[in-house]
């Protein structure tokens, strides 16, 4: 009697450890867009909290697979390490914000991306991830642009904005970040909303639609308004009739948003979006990262040499890397960027029909950081890794009925 009960409980086990993990994932992907002040240049995000549960309660579900993860995986914990040695050895020591944040902050990008490619075993737990963290982002932009309104027509101050009320920032603290949140949640709506099985339909994909597009305008992100530049130009190239609805949808409704705020919007608008003196700063601090890294060119000057030198982080991923990292280290970074772009458009190439949305709203996701991360140093950003451990998962799983069923040749295409 026993020995015929004992297989069915292994199964049940390994299945309720599974869904534990995927439950966890989801509270993850849903409170990604809160984070919390709690010192000097000290955050605390509450999603992280899923993170150590993961580790506490679902550790033996973690996984490890070769086809979720590549060689620049490894050179990025490589480049961080030798880039802490060079910056010790030039400095004297490690500032304590590049220690925590920097070095022992990269732990929490790479634990989220173990966790979220080890939930995901299909297309359902792939797609549910995607409307859990967009829904979530949605929810909370609602209340953000109403704090944004309030302090619009009122002057009230509310948490959900920065700059006197000028720009809104939702829970994420800086308007770029939250812009670039915003492009990430609505190219993710877009690009998987069409097809035999669409993400969302009728009522919310147009809610979603509104409130995530005013978001971004209300940040005033130049960072946030390239990134989705590019974004939907890659979604034109890809799919024409499809990316023709948000944009007519914003061209029409445009002049009721006007018409709502009022003949002062336009001015502010003008003023917010062009802010010639922060323009002016930026690009100088790419012509102080281009210097730094004519001193150092191979290695750079080390973790945090920059922001020490200077007085401020570099505002753009790249040259934060290329100061920071030299010429290795910004190599690095591209391959890295570039692998999992390669991998969302095989996904995109070869899933089933009723799967090559979700495909495509990934590829667009990381299109859209890629132009974010112009203009902020967006690589800690964790939905980013987000979109980057869906578009490993995404991957995976197109490949596994290629593995199977495919003839040879096909599957040569999608490995090369």
């Amino acid at each position: 009697m026993t020995s015929m009960a004992l297989p069915h409980a292994i199964p049940q086990k390994f299945a309720s450890a599974k869904g534990l993990l995927s439950l966890l994932v989801l509270g993850y992907v849903a409170l990604l867009p809160y984070l919390f002040n709690v010192g000097d240049r000290l955050n605390f995000a509450p999603a992280d909290i899923f993170l150590l549960l993961a580790v506490l309660l679902a550790a033996g579900q973690l996984q490890f697979r070769s086809d979720l993860w590549s060689p620049w995986h490894i050179a990025i914990l490589v480049t961080f390490v030798l880039g802490s040695l060079v910056g010790t050895l030039r400095w004297g020591t490690l500032d304590r914000y590049e220690l925590f944040n920097k070095e022992a902050g990269l732990l929490l990008p790479f634990l989220s991306y173990v966790a979220i490619t080890s939930s995901i075993t299909d297309w359902r737990n792939l797609r549910r991830v995607i409307r859990y963290f967009t829904l979530g982002v949605v929810f909370e932009n609602v209340v953000a642009i109403g704090g944004f309104l309030a302090a619009y027509f009122w002057g009230v101050s509310t948490p959900f904005t920065r700059y006197e009320g000028a720009r809104l920032s939702g829970m994420l603290l800086d308007p770029n970040a939250y812009g670039g949140l915003l492009a990430v949640a609505l190219v993710l709506s877009e690009g998987a909303s069409w097809g035999p099985a669409p993400l969302f339909r009728g009522g919310t994909l147009w809610f979603s639609r509104i409130t995530l597009a005013l978001g971004i305008l209300f940040t005033f992100s130049r960072s946030a308004w390239i990134g989705l530049t590019l974004a939907v130009l890659v979604f034109f190239v890809l799919k024409p009739a499809v990316a023709i609805r948000p944009v007519l949808s914003a061209l029409v409704l445009s002049p009721c948003l006007f018409l709502v705020l009022g003949h002062r919007f336009l001015p502010f608008l003008e003023n917010m979006a062009s802010r010639p003196h922060q323009v002016q700063q930026r690009i100088d601090l790419i012509r102080d990262a281009i210097s730094a890294f004519k001193s150092h060119p191979m290695l750079g000057g080390g973790l945090g040499s920059f922001r020490l030198a200077v007085g401020e982080v570099a505002h753009n991923t790249a040259m934060w890397f290329l100061a920071d990292f030299g010429l290795l280290g910004l190599a690095v970074l591209l391959l890295f960027m570039t692998w999992f772009f390669r991998r969302a458009w095989l996904s995109y190439r070869f899933a089933a029909p009723e799967h090559r949305p979700l495909a495509l709203a990934l590829l667009l996701a990381h299109t859209a950081m890629i132009g974010v991360a112009m203009g902020i140093e967006a690589f800690y950003q964790r939905h980013w890794w987000l979109v980057m451990a869906l578009i490993a998962a995404c991957y995976s799983l197109t490949r596994r009925p290629l593995v199977n069923w495919t003839p040879k040749g096909q599957l040569a295409r999608v490995h090369s």
